[in-house]
């Protein structure tokens, strides 16, 4: 069922229902807030709970790669939806029918669709930044990976979203860490002040790129750049290989501006590590008592892919796995 629509804004596109990262670095807020979940024992999908000192919200968003076959933009709106999500996450491609091509008009009726349909856009990924990093040593490199994420915030403001995710860039034999330091600084600078024109944040992922390898490095990089429109978008189970998620959570506190939940064997080197929820060494009540402590209040998005059999089950089974995790912090 589709939830209670707030009056449109601009162009007849509906408004997000939520808006309260903003409020934590002085952007504009938008208009609209959190639509909540109904409270009958365990929440439909999100979270909105008293806990005492005031209420503590997180809601639930799958990352649109959960959904086998890469189904078009719209139907993994209904496929988030049917899954019980509250949010969807797009990856955006660099062609194909959700682009840095696709056409403003396509956008305005896939952000209709999804208002109608009650699942929110609040992030977005472009995963040009791996193709074209803003550390790479050739400056047309470089230019490419910024026209791509400019264009992805352009896309993100369209869908009224409010995160891009940005991999700052990547240590290399051929890539020294100062020299990436000081291009991902460069690069993100620039990327901010074209945020904070469209309304839009960009999200400092923390990946296996050997880049910003501590929670310490990571707050000092985000507040070097100096903007409001700069935060950290941290994944709980990228960090397990070489360090705790709740003393990243500790250390980064408010520079949070969204969250990807994976889970990670220790056992298991390398990327085999990676596992679905509840099957890793992710400590989940630490984190989510370190997200508290904060307060986080935003979107936990799942950021993973479809089983290997029965793959049309990943999406409902993950956003079960995600219910039971909130409800055990």
């Amino acid at each position: 069922m589709a939830r209670r629509r707030t009056e449109p804004r601009g162009e007849g596109m509906p408004p997000p229902r939520w808006w309260r990262w903003g409020r934590q670095a002085g952007l504009p807020r938008r208009p609209g807030g959190a639509g909540r979940a109904e409270t009958r024992g365990l929440p439909a999908s999100g979270r909105d709970l008293d806990r005492g000192e005031g209420r503590w919200q997180m809601r639930i968003g799958l990352n649109a790669g959960i959904f086998p076959g890469n189904p078009l933009p719209t139907e993994a709106v209904r496929l988030a939806r049917a899954a019980g999500a509250d949010g969807l996450e797009l990856n955006v491609a660099a062609e194909g029918p959700f682009s840095l091509e696709t056409p403003e008009r396509d956008l305005a009726a896939l952000r209709t669709a999804a208002a109608e349909a009650g699942v929110d856009l609040p992030t977005l990924h472009c995963g040009l930044h791996w193709k074209y990093p803003l550390t790479d040593p050739d400056a047309e490199v470089r230019q490419r990976g910024l026209d791509a994420l400019g264009r992805s915030l352009e896309i993100g403001a369209a869908l009224g979203g409010t995160v891009l995710l940005v991999v700052p860039g990547v240590v290399t034999p051929q890539v020294r860490y100062a020299d990436a330091y000081a291009r991902a600084q460069e690069g993100i600078s620039v990327l901010a002040r074209r945020a904070q024109t469209l309304g839009m944040r960009i999200g400092v992922e923390n990946v296996w790129n050997r880049f910003l390898l501590s929670p310490l490095e990571m707050a000092a990089f985000i507040d070097a750049v100096g903007s409001p429109a700069v935060g950290a978008y941290f994944d709980v189970g990228n960090v397990l290989a070489f360090g705790y998620p709740q003393d990243w959570i500790a250390t980064l506190g408010r520079r949070i501006l969204a969250v990807h939940f994976k889970d990670y064997r220790s056992d298991v080197p390398g990327m085999g590590g990676f596992v679905h929820l509840l099957q890793g060494d992710v400590p989940w009540a630490a984190s989510l008592a370190a997200l508290r402590a904060i307060p986080y209040e935003g979107y936990v998005t799942a950021e993973l892919g479809p089983f290997r059999h029965l793959p049309q089950r990943t999406a409902g089974d993950t956003v079960s796995a995600m219910r039971a995790i909130l409800a055990s912090g």
